[in-house]
């Protein structure tokens, strides 16, 4: 076997045989459709062609590093009516450096909060945090989704099984608890609005509840205002969960790289689905679903020796080599619809 490449262009080459994005990991949390997303993303980060003569009143007296201070700790949903002010509101807030990198980079993000409900729970700041780290804030592995009960950065295997992204609908807590459904909206903190989507990876589509509440948040401030005992906890704890619904309450969040400027969505390996259709196994499965950055999957690469089996033959990624169907299709779906959403 050939020895491990170590310059930039054999690592690009590595990464472009070996690896493979897991595309049915982003089609099956909130998604937009892709013609959506391009209808306003020219709006978003540009302000307009002709210069600005109205004004902002007395917040124009304030020096412009004042004036992204107030921009900077404004909740989403105020920001957005900020910039319907006028051309200097929308030519001012266009500027705010974090606001360029979110609507420019983190749109999925952006959108996500939007139409969950929840914009009025976060600062442009809050979305800017994590799409310039890449690390989960569950495991510290690489993480590509961003988790809009709380705007925290996650990794889809601790979206499934973390206690953190459990959630219920308001109905289905209420009966545990044995709480009036009008008394836990009042005292369990935000509820997100679901949306239309696949959510799961089978051919039936997922029952989607109108609204979700996180479970951890909402037991904390019913207990701290004594509206439930610990037997309601106990309720909780052992239900039946429903895992689709923590995709409903998830969106795909790429990293950007302040130190050069690269955005980030993660890869898998394709060595590893090579050892798991050889051996099977819930371990090995773990392993095919597990995603890297860039550099991540580099040192992964030095251990596994399926994915450098496929090094190897593909002679140094000059010559196309076979690999098995579902990294080829990059998942589990076949055909995506003119949406780009699973057919």
């Amino acid at each position: 076997m050939n020895s491990i490449p170590t310059d930039i262009r054999d690592a690009d080459a590595i990464i472009r045989v070996c690896s493979y994005h897991r595309r049915d990991f982003d089609l099956v949390v909130v998604r937009s459709r892709p013609h959506d997303m391009q209808s306003v993303q020219t709006s978003l980060q540009a302000a307009f062609g002709t210069l600005p003569t109205a004004k902002l009143g007395i917040f124009d007296h304030l020096p412009v590093e004042l004036m992204f201070l107030v921009l900077r700790n404004l909740d989403i949903r105020s920001f957005f009516h900020f910039r319907q002010i006028n051309r200097r509101a929308r030519v001012l807030s266009t500027g705010l450096y974090e606001y360029q990198l979110v609507s420019k980079h983190g749109l999925e993000g952006l959108r996500g909060l939007l139409r969950a409900g929840l914009a009025h729970c976060f600062t442009i700041v809050d979305l800017y945090r994590p799409l310039v780290t890449d690390k989960c804030s569950t495991c510290g592995g690489f993480g590509g989704f961003l988790f809009l009960f709380t705007a925290e950065r996650c990794c889809f295997d601790c979206l499934q099984s973390s206690a953190h992204y459990r959630v219920l609908p308001p109905s289905a807590f209420a009966k545990l608890a044995h709480i009036s459904p009008s008394r836990l909206l009042h005292l369990s903190g935000p509820t997100l609005q679901t949306v239309p989507g696949t959510y799961n990876m089978m051919d039936t589509p997922a029952r989607r509840p109108k609204y979700l509440i996180l479970e951890e948040n909402a037991t904390q401030m019913l207990l701290a205002a004594k509206a439930i005992n610990q037997d309601a906890t106990r309720n909780l704890r052992i239900r039946r969960e429903q895992p689709e619904q923590r995709l409903m309450a998830a969106t795909a969040y790429p990293c950007y790289s302040l130190e050069n400027a690269k955005l980030e969505r993660g890869v898998s390996c394709k060595g590893c689905q090579v050892r798991l259709e050889l051996l099977r196994g819930d371990s090995h499965r773990l392993a095919r679903d597990r995603t890297f950055s860039t550099q991540g999957f580099l040192s992964h690469f030095t251990a596994c020796v399926e994915a450098q089996h496929i090094w190897a033959e593909s002679e140094d990624g000059t010559r196309p080599v076979n690999e098995p169907e579902l990294t080829r299709r990059c998942g589990y779906f076949t055909r995506l619809g003119s949406d780009g959403l699973p057919r």
